[in-house]
């Protein structure tokens, strides 16, 4: 399979392994049986649930866009979550396309939840250290301070031992609002799911790639009521979906999927009842 190339970006996507969640968390108001018949739930009904993060690498960077769990859990948290790596997923997936993690220029997190930042720092000798040493790591100014002090509804879903030895070790860089990395790599920012979360789009002539992060965690979240339970303002949420849809669809963007286990990534189509997939993309063999 031939790699997609952006402008001057090649683009990977890097396997961050899988966990598992509670499906009627992820498809909020939706019936189970109407999802489960895409995702079909273990015998405490959690649902598979893909990290899949995204490497962008040309113009003398290798640009990584979240980091997975890491391995840095305690067992009852890998119960609860059914997650079995022992090994940094990211750091492996990375290896078998030629990168390593000291190659890794920018990572950019989409927001501070544990299963985008627990791959961003790694623990050696009692320490915690960055995972990816020669990196400059980018978070939204308001992002970072809402982890600092969530809310009763998300405090849950914040670990600072997964992103505060970033600020400590003078990595981390607090952006204020819509960035642009460079003339083809753009950050958005959507405020449904959690404060600020920072998504990417690259981009060149009439391609785009979006990563959806969880603005859009699975293809079926393209239907408008499907909004997380986990969100604080579900409302948000679906406003920021039917702008970004309207503009993807108009445009010709490529969704990429961060969490969706049977979509790596596709174009967006239109019918009788709102936007829906179109074509799946196969980006590189993985």
């Amino acid at each position: 399979m031939p790699d997609i190339k952006v402008g001057r970006y090649t683009v990977y996507p890097i396997k961050g392994g899988c966990f598992s969640l509670d499906g009627g968390a992820l498809y909020g108001i939706i019936p189970r049986p109407l999802w489960e018949k895409t995702s079909p739930p273990d015998s405490v009904n959690r649902i598979r649930v893909e990290l899949r993060s995204l490497l962008l690498s040309g113009n003398g960077r290798n640009i990584l866009v979240d980091t997975g769990m890491g391995i840095d859990w305690p067992e009852k948290s890998r119960k609860i979550y059914n997650y079995t790596y022992s090994v940094n997923p990211i750091v492996e997936s990375l290896k078998t396309h030629g990168f390593t993690a000291e190659d890794i220029t920018d990572v950019v997190l989409t927001h501070l939840h544990f299963d985008h930042t627990g791959g961003a720092v790694a623990l050696e000798n009692g320490l915690r250290l960055p995972q990816f040493p020669r990196a400059s790591y980018y978070i939204q100014k308001k992002q970072f301070e809402w982890a600092l002090k969530p809310s009763d509804k998300d405090k849950g879903s914040f670990i600072e031992t997964t992103f505060m030895p970033l600020m400590e070790a003078k990595t981390l860089t607090l952006l204020d609002g819509y960035t642009k990395l460079d003339d083809e790599i753009e950050l958005l920012v959507f405020n449904g799911h959690t404060r600020s979360q920072q998504l990417v789009r690259v981009f060149s002539g009439d391609t785009s790639i979006f990563y959806a992060g969880d603005l859009f965690p699975f293809a079926y979240h393209f239907k408008p009521p499907c909004i997380m339970a986990y969100d604080l303002d579900p409302l948000v949420t679906l406003r920021e979906k039917d702008e970004i849809l309207r503009r993807a669809y108009k445009e010709g963007w490529i969704v990429f999927f961060q969490h969706d286990p049977e979509n790596t990534a596709v174009t967006i189509g239109k019918n009788e009842t709102g936007f829906t997939v179109k074509d799946t993309i196969q980006i590189v063999r993985t």
